[in-house]
C-alpha cells in the first residue's frame, strides 16, 4: 500500500537507483527536519513532518473520558455518551467531542507550523491520521464543516487551517465538506483570552447563511485544536440554531485537563 502522506513529485523517476540519487540530492539542497526535536528527515517527508521518535511520543487521548469534553475520568469503563459533572451541568452546544492526541509536545509543533509557519500540506497529514484513527467512530455524520476564519485572518494567513484538514478528511470519509458556517465579525485571537473573555469573544460570532445546507443533518465540525472548547461550541450553536440535527465536534488535539476527583462514572443520569 502506498505511503498516504508521500507528497509525489513532479518529477517522475524510473529506478530506485535515480529515486536514492534524488533523495540525496533534495536533502543536501533543502533538509528536511523534524518538527518536533530537529533530525533530519528522509527528502520524501515523514507522517506529520515529525521523526519516528517524536511519532511515537504523541500521547492519545485517555480512553475513559468525558464525551463533552474529554476530561479524563477515574472509571474504568464508561457509558457511551458519558459526561463529567460540569458538563451535565453546562453543557456545550456539540454532543461530543473527539480527537485523536492531547495538545502537548510534539503535536503542539505541527499544528504551530500549519497554522503559522505556512506548512499547509500538514492539514492533509493531520486528516489521514484523524481518519485512520477516528473514522469508525464518525460513521453517522452527514457532512464536514470546517471552523471558519474571519476573511482579514484568512487573508493574512493564506488559507484556514481547519478547512486544510476538513476538506482531505471528507474525502477520505466520504462525506461532502461544505462551508456552511460565516464569521459575523473579526474576533480577537482566542490564545491571547481567558476563558470567560473567550467565551465573551466568541458570542454570536458565526452565522449560517444557508440554513437549509444543515437543516436536520448531523454536522461533523472540524477545527485543528480544543482549549477552552469556546469556539467550538460558538459555532456548533449556530448550527443548531439553523436546525443541525446533531454536532460532533473534532480537532486533532485537545488541551490537557485536569481529572475530576470523585468523577467515576457510574450514573450517567445524574
Amino acid at each position: 500500500m502506498p505511503d498516504p502522506f508521500y507528497e509525489p513529485s513532479a518529477l517522475r523517476v524510473q529506478s530506485s537507483e535515480e529515486r536514492r540519487l534524488l533523495d540525496r540530492l533534495m536533502h543536501a539542497l533543502l533538509p528536511a527536519l523534524c518538527l518536533g526535536c530537529g533530525r533530519p528527515l528522509p527528502a520524501a517527508g515523514a507522517p506529520l513532518s515529525l521523526c519516528a521518535v517524536c511519532r511515537a511520543a504523541l500521547v492519545p487521548i485517555p480512553r475513559e473520558a468525558c464525551a463533552s469534553c474529554l476530561r479524563p475520568l477515574a472509571a474504568h469503563a464508561l457509558p457511551a455518551g458519558y459526561r463529567c459533572g460540569p458538563c451535565r451541568q453546562s453543557p456545550p452546544a456539540f454532543d461530543r467531542l473527539v480527537a485523536l492526541w492531547s495538545y502537548r509536545p510534539p503535536l503542539d509543533a505541527v499544528v504551530r507550523g500549519l497554522k503559522f509557519g505556512r506548512l499547509d500540506y500538514l492539514g492533509r497529514h493531520l486528516a489521514v491520521a484523524l481518519a485512520a484513527g477516528l473514522a469508525p467512530g464518525l460513521a453517522g455524520c452527514d457532512q464536514v464543516v470546517p471552523v471558519p476564519l474571519h476573511w482579514r485572518r484568512r487573508l493574512a494567513r493564506g488559507y484556514n487551517q481547519a478547512e486544510r484538514i476538513a476538506h482531505p478528511l471528507a474525502g477520505r470519509l466520504g462525506l461532502p465538506c461544505v462551508q456552511a458556517l460565516a464569521r459575523r465579525r473579526a474576533t480577537p485571537p482566542q490564545s491571547l483570552l481567558g476563558r470567560e473573555e473567550r467565551l465573551a469573544n466568541l458570542r454570536k460570532a458565526f452565522r449560517v447563511p444557508r440554513p437549509d445546507r444543515v437543516r436536520g443533518l448531523h454536522i461533523l465540525l472540524v477545527d485543528d485544536v480544543a482549549t477552552t472548547g469556546a469556539t467550538l461550541d460558538a459555532a456548533a450553536a449556530a448550527l443548531k440554531k439553523a436546525g443541525a440535527a446533531a454536532v460532533t465536534a473534532l480537532v486533532a488535539g485537545r488541551t490537557p485537563l485536569e481529572p475530576i476527583a470523585g468523577d467515576r462514572g457510574q450514573d450517567p443520569t445524574e
